[in-house]
Protein backbone atom coordinates (compact mmCIF):
# COMPACT_ATOMS: atom_id res chain seq x y z
CA UNK A 1 0.00 0.00 0.00
CA UNK A 2 1.53 3.25 -1.25
CA UNK A 3 2.04 5.61 1.80
CA UNK A 4 -0.63 8.85 1.14
CA UNK A 5 0.17 13.03 2.20
CA UNK A 6 -2.74 14.62 4.52
CA UNK A 7 -3.78 17.98 4.55
CA UNK A 8 -5.55 19.36 7.66
CA UNK A 9 -7.35 22.49 7.68
CA UNK A 10 -7.28 24.17 10.95
CA UNK A 11 -5.29 24.04 13.70
CA UNK A 12 -7.28 24.87 16.57
CA UNK A 13 -8.85 22.01 18.93
CA UNK A 14 -9.83 19.61 16.46
CA UNK A 15 -6.85 20.40 14.06
CA UNK A 16 -4.34 19.94 17.22
CA UNK A 17 -6.04 16.94 17.99
CA UNK A 18 -5.73 15.39 14.23
CA UNK A 19 -2.18 16.07 14.22
CA UNK A 20 -1.34 14.08 17.38
CA UNK A 21 -2.89 11.26 15.88
CA UNK A 22 -1.37 11.28 13.05
CA UNK A 23 2.39 12.11 13.86
CA UNK A 24 3.03 8.50 13.88
CA UNK A 25 0.85 6.85 11.87
CA UNK A 26 2.91 4.89 9.55
CA UNK A 27 0.60 4.91 6.40
CA UNK A 28 1.14 8.43 5.83
CA UNK A 29 3.90 10.23 3.75
CA UNK A 30 3.68 13.77 5.09
CA UNK A 31 1.12 15.85 6.72
CA UNK A 32 0.32 19.60 5.81
CA UNK A 33 -1.54 21.99 8.25
CA UNK A 34 -3.02 25.19 6.92
CA UNK A 35 -4.51 27.70 9.50
CA UNK A 36 -5.25 31.19 8.34
CA UNK A 37 -3.41 32.56 11.11
CA UNK A 38 0.86 31.84 11.36
CA UNK A 39 1.33 28.41 13.30
CA UNK A 40 2.87 28.81 16.92
CA UNK A 41 5.28 25.92 16.63
CA UNK A 42 7.11 26.56 20.01
CA UNK A 43 4.80 23.70 21.90
CA UNK A 44 4.11 21.50 18.88
CA UNK A 45 6.68 18.80 19.85
CA UNK A 46 7.32 17.41 16.87
CA UNK A 47 8.22 13.52 16.83
CA UNK A 48 12.00 12.95 15.21
CA UNK A 49 10.90 9.23 14.52
CA UNK A 50 7.38 10.83 13.22
CA UNK A 51 6.51 11.83 9.79
CA UNK A 52 7.49 14.86 8.10
CA UNK A 53 5.25 18.40 8.88
CA UNK A 54 4.88 21.59 7.09
CA UNK A 55 2.56 24.06 8.34
CA UNK A 56 1.10 26.72 5.89
CA UNK A 57 -0.81 30.13 6.25
CA UNK A 58 -2.24 32.42 3.45
CA UNK A 59 -3.03 32.02 -0.16
CA UNK A 60 0.20 30.34 -1.05
CA UNK A 61 -0.40 27.93 1.79
CA UNK A 62 -3.76 26.93 0.20
CA UNK A 63 -2.24 26.17 -3.01
CA UNK A 64 0.32 23.92 -1.53
CA UNK A 65 -2.51 21.89 -0.33
CA UNK A 66 -2.75 20.22 -3.71
CA UNK A 67 0.30 18.18 -3.16
CA UNK A 68 -2.15 16.30 -0.29
CA UNK A 69 -3.89 12.86 -1.26
CA UNK A 70 -6.74 13.66 1.35
CA UNK A 71 -8.19 16.84 2.95
CA UNK A 72 -9.41 16.68 6.81
CA UNK A 73 -11.15 19.82 7.61
CA UNK A 74 -11.92 20.81 11.04
CA UNK A 75 -15.55 22.26 12.05
CA UNK A 76 -14.55 25.89 12.32
CA UNK A 77 -13.88 26.42 8.92
CA UNK A 78 -15.92 26.67 6.36
CA UNK A 79 -14.94 24.24 3.06
CA UNK A 80 -17.67 25.73 1.03
CA UNK A 81 -15.62 28.81 0.97
CA UNK A 82 -14.59 29.59 -2.66
CA UNK A 83 -10.95 29.93 -2.02
CA UNK A 84 -11.12 26.21 -1.68
CA UNK A 85 -12.86 25.51 -4.57
CA UNK A 86 -9.43 24.93 -6.58
CA UNK A 87 -8.79 21.99 -3.72
CA UNK A 88 -11.96 20.50 -4.86
CA UNK A 89 -11.75 20.45 -8.83
CA UNK A 90 -8.05 19.18 -8.48
CA UNK A 91 -10.11 15.60 -7.10
CA UNK A 92 -8.88 15.62 -3.58
CA UNK A 93 -11.15 14.02 -1.05
CA UNK A 94 -12.03 16.45 1.79
CA UNK A 95 -13.48 14.85 5.00
CA UNK A 96 -14.47 15.96 8.18
CA UNK A 97 -13.08 15.00 11.61
CA UNK A 98 -16.03 13.23 12.12
CA UNK A 99 -15.68 11.13 9.29
CA UNK A 100 -12.11 10.47 9.60
CA UNK A 101 -12.20 9.33 12.97
CA UNK A 102 -15.26 7.03 12.35
CA UNK A 103 -12.92 5.07 9.95
CA UNK A 104 -11.38 3.54 13.00
CA UNK A 105 -14.29 2.64 15.10
CA UNK A 106 -16.18 -0.40 15.84
CA UNK A 107 -17.97 0.50 18.99
CA UNK A 108 -21.98 1.36 19.25
CA UNK A 109 -22.76 4.89 18.27
CA UNK A 110 -24.95 7.24 19.61
CA UNK A 111 -25.36 10.33 17.62
CA UNK A 112 -27.38 13.82 19.00
CA UNK A 113 -27.94 17.06 16.28
CA UNK A 114 -29.93 19.78 16.79
CA UNK A 115 -30.18 23.49 17.12
CA UNK A 116 -30.42 23.64 20.69
CA UNK A 117 -30.29 20.66 23.45
CA UNK A 118 -27.22 18.85 22.20
CA UNK A 119 -24.94 19.04 25.02
CA UNK A 120 -27.29 18.67 28.04
CA UNK A 121 -28.86 15.23 26.33
CA UNK A 122 -25.23 13.76 25.43
CA UNK A 123 -24.16 14.61 28.58
CA UNK A 124 -27.08 12.76 30.12
CA UNK A 125 -27.09 10.05 27.92
CA UNK A 126 -23.09 9.01 28.77
CA UNK A 127 -23.50 10.26 32.97
CA UNK A 128 -26.13 7.14 33.22
CA UNK A 129 -24.71 5.01 30.79
CA UNK A 130 -21.75 5.09 32.90
CA UNK A 131 -23.99 5.36 36.28
CA UNK A 132 -25.08 1.31 34.40
CA UNK A 133 -21.50 0.23 34.02
CA UNK A 134 -20.73 1.11 30.30
CA UNK A 135 -17.67 2.29 29.44
CA UNK A 136 -18.73 5.65 27.63
CA UNK A 137 -17.54 7.99 25.45
CA UNK A 138 -18.24 11.64 25.29
CA UNK A 139 -17.39 13.19 22.32
CA UNK A 140 -17.52 15.73 19.27
CA UNK A 141 -18.82 19.01 19.30
CA UNK A 142 -19.29 18.93 23.63
CA UNK A 143 -15.38 19.94 23.14
CA UNK A 144 -13.60 16.64 23.01
CA UNK A 145 -12.99 16.37 19.12
CA UNK A 146 -13.60 12.75 18.10
CA UNK A 147 -10.50 11.80 17.02
CA UNK A 148 -8.44 12.14 20.19
CA UNK A 149 -10.32 9.74 22.04
CA UNK A 150 -10.18 6.86 19.18
CA UNK A 151 -7.66 5.47 20.48
CA UNK A 152 -9.11 4.86 23.83
CA UNK A 153 -12.39 3.31 22.44
CA UNK A 154 -13.13 -0.54 22.25
CA UNK A 155 -14.94 -2.47 20.95
CA UNK A 156 -17.47 -2.84 23.73
CA UNK A 157 -17.36 0.33 24.45
CA UNK A 158 -20.08 2.70 23.53
CA UNK A 159 -19.46 6.15 21.31
CA UNK A 160 -21.56 9.37 22.66
CA UNK A 161 -21.62 11.67 19.86
CA UNK A 162 -22.46 15.31 20.35
CA UNK A 163 -22.27 16.77 16.26
CA UNK A 164 -23.17 20.08 14.91
CA UNK A 165 -24.06 21.24 11.35
CA UNK A 166 -20.06 21.88 10.52
CA UNK A 167 -19.41 18.43 11.50
CA UNK A 168 -22.02 16.83 8.99
CA UNK A 169 -21.00 19.02 6.05
CA UNK A 170 -18.19 16.77 5.08
CA UNK A 171 -19.59 13.03 5.76
CA UNK A 172 -19.66 10.13 3.21
CA UNK A 173 -19.94 6.62 5.34
CA UNK A 174 -20.56 8.11 9.00
CA UNK A 175 -23.58 6.28 10.23
CA UNK A 176 -24.43 5.91 13.94
CA UNK A 177 -26.35 2.96 15.55
CA UNK A 178 -29.03 5.37 17.34
CA UNK A 179 -29.42 8.92 16.12
CA UNK A 180 -31.44 11.33 17.76
CA UNK A 181 -32.43 14.98 16.12
CA UNK A 182 -33.56 17.41 19.05
CA UNK A 183 -34.97 19.91 16.85
CA UNK A 184 -34.10 22.04 13.42
CA UNK A 185 -34.51 26.28 13.96
CA UNK A 186 -32.59 28.89 11.94
CA UNK A 187 -29.13 28.81 13.40
CA UNK A 188 -25.61 29.99 11.76
CA UNK A 189 -26.97 32.20 8.95
CA UNK A 190 -23.88 33.91 9.15
CA UNK A 191 -22.27 30.66 7.79
CA UNK A 192 -25.16 29.48 5.87
CA UNK A 193 -26.87 31.23 3.05
CA UNK A 194 -30.17 29.87 3.98
CA UNK A 195 -32.18 27.96 6.66
CA UNK A 196 -33.07 25.30 3.89
CA UNK A 197 -28.88 25.59 3.96
CA UNK A 198 -28.32 24.80 7.04
CA UNK A 199 -31.35 22.33 7.51
CA UNK A 200 -29.81 20.43 4.53
CA UNK A 201 -26.18 20.28 6.74
CA UNK A 202 -28.22 18.98 9.77
CA UNK A 203 -30.01 16.18 7.90
CA UNK A 204 -26.99 14.74 6.36
CA UNK A 205 -26.24 13.03 9.47
CA UNK A 206 -29.38 10.50 7.76
CA UNK A 207 -27.56 9.67 4.61
CA UNK A 208 -26.98 6.05 5.52
CA UNK A 209 -29.30 5.10 8.13
CA UNK A 210 -30.95 2.05 7.26
CA UNK A 211 -34.68 1.70 7.80
CA UNK A 212 -34.04 -0.44 10.45
CA UNK A 213 -32.04 2.47 12.43
CA UNK A 214 -33.25 4.21 15.29
CA UNK A 215 -34.14 7.80 14.30
CA UNK A 216 -35.39 9.66 17.97
CA UNK A 217 -37.32 13.07 16.47
CA UNK A 218 -38.91 15.67 18.37
CA UNK A 219 -42.66 15.91 17.48
CA UNK A 220 -43.13 19.67 19.07
CA UNK A 221 -40.06 20.90 16.72
CA UNK A 222 -42.46 21.93 13.53
CA UNK A 223 -39.91 21.18 10.97
CA UNK A 224 -39.16 17.67 12.51
CA UNK A 225 -43.35 17.15 12.38
CA UNK A 226 -43.31 18.50 8.87
CA UNK A 227 -40.51 16.74 7.19
CA UNK A 228 -41.08 13.34 8.94
CA UNK A 229 -44.51 12.65 10.44
CA UNK A 230 -45.67 11.19 7.55
CA UNK A 231 -48.11 7.76 7.89
CA UNK A 232 -46.77 4.98 5.29
CA UNK A 233 -43.35 6.36 5.03
CA UNK A 234 -40.76 3.40 6.48
CA UNK A 235 -37.68 5.06 5.10
CA UNK A 236 -36.62 5.17 9.13
CA UNK A 237 -37.89 3.44 12.21
CA UNK A 238 -39.16 7.27 14.02
CA UNK A 239 -39.34 7.09 17.91
CA UNK A 240 -41.04 10.19 18.93
CA UNK A 241 -41.14 12.34 21.69
CA UNK A 242 -43.08 14.90 22.96
CA UNK A 243 -43.45 17.57 25.99
CA UNK A 244 -46.98 18.64 24.33
CA UNK A 245 -48.46 15.50 23.17
CA UNK A 246 -48.60 11.65 23.67
CA UNK A 247 -49.70 8.36 22.28
CA UNK A 248 -47.01 7.36 20.12
CA UNK A 249 -46.83 4.24 18.33
CA UNK A 250 -42.90 3.93 19.64
CA UNK A 251 -41.48 6.93 21.76
CA UNK A 252 -41.70 8.92 24.81
CA UNK A 253 -44.19 11.55 26.63
CA UNK A 254 -44.53 13.34 30.00
CA UNK A 255 -47.34 11.74 32.23
CA UNK A 256 -47.20 14.31 35.29
CA UNK A 257 -43.62 13.97 36.82
CA UNK A 258 -43.44 10.76 34.90
CA UNK A 259 -41.79 9.87 31.44
CA UNK A 260 -43.79 7.10 29.72
CA UNK A 261 -41.51 5.21 26.77
CA UNK A 262 -43.25 3.00 24.68
CA UNK A 263 -41.15 0.70 22.34
CA UNK A 264 -42.94 -2.10 20.64
CA UNK A 265 -45.46 -3.63 22.18
CA UNK A 266 -44.04 -2.59 25.65
CA UNK A 267 -44.90 0.57 27.82
CA UNK A 268 -43.46 1.76 30.70
CA UNK A 269 -42.87 4.88 33.05
CA UNK A 270 -39.89 6.53 34.79
CA UNK A 271 -39.81 9.31 37.51
CA UNK A 272 -38.00 12.65 36.89
CA UNK A 273 -39.75 13.48 40.43
CA UNK A 274 -36.80 16.20 42.28
CA UNK A 275 -34.55 16.16 39.10
CA UNK A 276 -32.67 19.67 39.28
CA UNK A 277 -32.36 20.54 35.28
CA UNK A 278 -34.73 23.59 34.84
CA UNK A 279 -36.59 24.55 32.04
CA UNK A 280 -38.89 22.94 28.70
CA UNK A 281 -35.99 22.60 26.87
CA UNK A 282 -34.58 20.41 29.62
CA UNK A 283 -37.47 18.04 29.36
CA UNK A 284 -37.21 17.21 26.08
CA UNK A 285 -33.60 16.49 26.56
CA UNK A 286 -34.56 14.23 29.45
CA UNK A 287 -37.36 12.31 26.65
CA UNK A 288 -34.57 12.14 23.78
CA UNK A 289 -32.17 10.63 26.24
CA UNK A 290 -34.31 8.13 27.96
CA UNK A 291 -35.12 6.87 24.45
CA UNK A 292 -31.79 6.11 23.61
CA UNK A 293 -30.97 4.58 27.16
CA UNK A 294 -33.97 2.25 26.98
CA UNK A 295 -33.09 1.20 23.59
CA UNK A 296 -29.43 0.19 25.00
CA UNK A 297 -31.79 -1.85 27.50
CA UNK A 298 -30.38 0.47 30.63
CA UNK A 299 -33.85 -0.27 32.79
CA UNK A 300 -35.99 2.50 33.98
CA UNK A 301 -35.27 2.43 38.08
CA UNK A 302 -31.47 2.96 36.55
CA UNK A 303 -32.39 5.61 34.63
CA UNK A 304 -34.37 7.05 37.14
CA UNK A 305 -31.60 6.51 40.11
CA UNK A 306 -29.11 8.17 37.93
CA UNK A 307 -31.29 11.45 36.21
CA UNK A 308 -30.96 12.17 40.58
CA UNK A 309 -27.36 12.79 40.27
CA UNK A 310 -27.03 14.74 37.28
CA UNK A 311 -27.05 18.51 38.13
CA UNK A 312 -26.41 19.69 34.28
CA UNK A 313 -24.06 21.41 32.24
CA UNK A 314 -22.68 24.54 33.41
CA UNK A 315 -23.65 28.14 31.29
CA UNK A 316 -27.19 25.76 30.85
CA UNK A 317 -30.06 27.34 33.26
CA UNK A 318 -27.48 27.16 35.68
CA UNK A 319 -28.75 28.86 39.21
CA UNK A 320 -26.00 31.53 40.02
CA UNK A 321 -27.18 32.99 43.34
CA UNK A 322 -30.00 35.36 44.61
CA UNK A 323 -30.24 38.50 46.62
CA UNK A 324 -33.40 40.40 47.89
CA UNK A 325 -35.75 37.93 46.16
CA UNK A 326 -33.98 38.00 42.32
CA UNK A 327 -32.71 35.25 40.95
CA UNK A 328 -29.63 35.32 38.80
CA UNK A 329 -30.01 32.69 35.95
CA UNK A 330 -26.33 31.78 33.53
CA UNK A 331 -27.60 30.48 30.26
CA UNK A 332 -24.49 31.82 28.26
CA UNK A 333 -25.33 28.92 26.52
CA UNK A 334 -27.91 29.86 24.66
CA UNK A 335 -26.53 31.19 21.62
CA UNK A 336 -29.52 31.37 18.68
CA UNK A 337 -32.87 33.18 19.11
CA UNK A 338 -34.73 29.38 19.84
CA UNK A 339 -32.68 28.82 22.44
CA UNK A 340 -33.02 31.88 24.21
CA UNK A 341 -37.18 31.98 23.89
CA UNK A 342 -37.08 28.35 25.47
CA UNK A 343 -35.15 30.23 28.35
CA UNK A 344 -37.51 32.29 28.95
CA UNK A 345 -40.12 29.39 28.65
CA UNK A 346 -38.35 27.70 31.40
CA UNK A 347 -38.58 30.30 34.34
CA UNK A 348 -41.17 31.24 36.54
CA UNK A 349 -42.08 34.97 37.34
CA UNK A 350 -40.48 38.41 35.83
CA UNK A 351 -37.66 38.37 33.85
CA UNK A 352 -34.95 41.17 33.13
CA UNK A 353 -33.04 39.50 30.08
CA UNK A 354 -29.67 40.01 28.86
CA UNK A 355 -29.34 39.93 24.83
CA UNK A 356 -26.48 40.62 22.30
CA UNK A 357 -23.14 39.49 21.50
CA UNK A 358 -22.45 38.89 18.15
CA UNK A 359 -24.97 38.50 15.44
CA UNK A 360 -25.83 35.15 13.94
CA UNK A 361 -28.45 36.14 11.77
CA UNK A 362 -31.32 35.69 13.77
CA UNK A 363 -34.85 36.76 13.93
CA UNK A 364 -35.41 39.15 17.09
CA UNK A 365 -38.17 39.98 16.53
CA UNK A 366 -40.00 36.71 17.99
CA UNK A 367 -39.37 37.78 21.54
CA UNK A 368 -41.24 40.99 21.33
CA UNK A 369 -44.98 39.17 22.50
CA UNK A 370 -43.25 38.17 25.91
CA UNK A 371 -41.98 41.74 26.65
CA UNK A 372 -44.88 43.49 28.86
CA UNK A 373 -45.81 39.89 30.33
CA UNK A 374 -42.92 37.61 31.49
CA UNK A 375 -40.37 40.26 30.09
CA UNK A 376 -40.36 43.30 32.18
CA UNK A 377 -36.57 44.71 30.76
CA UNK A 378 -34.32 43.57 27.75
CA UNK A 379 -30.51 44.51 28.25
CA UNK A 380 -28.46 44.83 24.92
CA UNK A 381 -24.45 44.23 25.32
CA UNK A 382 -22.30 43.93 22.98
CA UNK A 383 -21.96 44.29 18.25
CA UNK A 384 -25.52 43.09 17.85
CA UNK A 385 -27.46 45.53 20.21
CA UNK A 386 -28.10 47.65 17.39
CA UNK A 387 -29.84 44.84 15.24
CA UNK A 388 -31.74 43.58 18.54
CA UNK A 389 -32.87 47.41 19.08
CA UNK A 390 -34.14 47.50 15.56
CA UNK A 391 -35.60 44.19 15.56
CA UNK A 392 -37.84 44.85 18.79
CA UNK A 393 -38.34 48.52 18.20
CA UNK A 394 -39.48 49.23 22.03
CA UNK A 395 -39.21 52.25 23.93
CA UNK A 396 -36.68 53.33 26.86
CA UNK A 397 -39.16 51.86 29.67
CA UNK A 398 -38.60 48.28 28.15
CA UNK A 399 -34.88 48.04 26.76
CA UNK A 400 -31.65 49.41 27.80
CA UNK A 401 -27.95 48.58 27.07
CA UNK A 402 -25.11 48.23 28.99
CA UNK A 403 -21.12 47.64 28.06
CA UNK A 404 -20.57 44.96 30.40
CA UNK A 405 -21.73 42.04 31.77
CA UNK A 406 -21.68 43.61 35.35
CA UNK A 407 -23.92 46.43 34.40
CA UNK A 408 -26.41 44.75 32.38
CA UNK A 409 -27.00 42.41 35.73
CA UNK A 410 -27.07 45.41 38.00
CA UNK A 411 -29.81 47.13 35.38
CA UNK A 412 -32.01 44.04 35.47
CA UNK A 413 -31.36 43.64 39.40
CA UNK A 414 -32.91 47.62 39.50
CA UNK A 415 -35.85 46.77 37.59
CA UNK A 416 -36.49 43.41 39.52
CA UNK A 417 -35.90 44.36 43.04
CA UNK A 418 -39.10 44.72 45.58
CA UNK A 419 -40.71 42.56 43.16
CA UNK A 420 -38.42 39.53 42.74
CA UNK A 421 -38.25 37.72 39.71
CA UNK A 422 -34.58 36.74 37.59
CA UNK A 423 -32.31 38.31 35.69
CA UNK A 424 -31.79 35.52 33.13
CA UNK A 425 -28.39 35.94 30.87
CA UNK A 426 -29.60 34.04 27.77
CA UNK A 427 -27.73 36.25 25.02
CA UNK A 428 -29.52 34.71 21.71
CA UNK A 429 -25.96 35.52 19.90
CA UNK A 430 -22.33 34.16 19.91
CA UNK A 431 -19.83 35.18 22.28
CA UNK A 432 -16.85 35.99 19.96
CA UNK A 433 -17.58 40.07 20.20
CA UNK A 434 -16.89 40.54 23.60
CA UNK A 435 -15.29 37.18 24.72
CA UNK A 436 -13.52 34.09 23.77
CA UNK A 437 -16.32 31.82 23.55
CA UNK A 438 -19.73 30.91 25.47
CA UNK A 439 -17.92 29.68 28.58
CA UNK A 440 -15.87 32.64 29.25
CA UNK A 441 -19.01 34.60 28.99
CA UNK A 442 -20.41 32.51 31.59
CA UNK A 443 -17.77 32.15 33.88
CA UNK A 444 -17.28 36.38 34.12
CA UNK A 445 -21.33 36.84 34.91
CA UNK A 446 -21.50 33.76 37.64
CA UNK A 447 -18.10 35.79 38.57
CA UNK A 448 -19.87 38.77 39.07
CA UNK A 449 -22.83 38.10 40.13
CA UNK A 450 -20.83 36.86 42.96
CA UNK A 451 -19.31 39.88 43.64
CA UNK A 452 -22.52 41.94 43.51
CA UNK A 453 -24.33 39.52 46.06
CA UNK A 454 -21.43 40.07 48.57
CA UNK A 455 -21.62 43.66 47.89
CA UNK A 456 -23.25 45.49 51.60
Amino acid sequence: MDKKSVGIIGYGRTGKALYSFLKNDPNYSKIMIFDDNEIDKSNIGIDENGIPVEFLSGKNGISRLTESDQIIISPGINGREDRFTPLRESGIKFVSELEFAFSYIRSKIIAVTGTNGKSTTVSLIDHILKKSGWDSHLVGNIGVPFISEVKKIGENSITVLEISSFQLEEIDKFRANITAILNVTPDHLDRYTSFSDYKDAKLNILKNLSKDDPLILNYDDLFLRKEFYKKGDNKFRILWFSVENRGFEEGAWLDSDRVVIRIGDRTENISIKGNSLLGLHNLENILASFLVLRLFGISSSDQAKALGGFKGLHHRMEMCGEKSGVRFINDSKATNVEATIKSISGIDGDIAIILGGKDKGGNFSIIKNQVGKKIKKIILIGEAADAISAALNLDKHFLTRANTLDEALRKGYEVLIGSGGSVLLAPGCASFDMFKNYEERGNIFKSNVKDFIEED
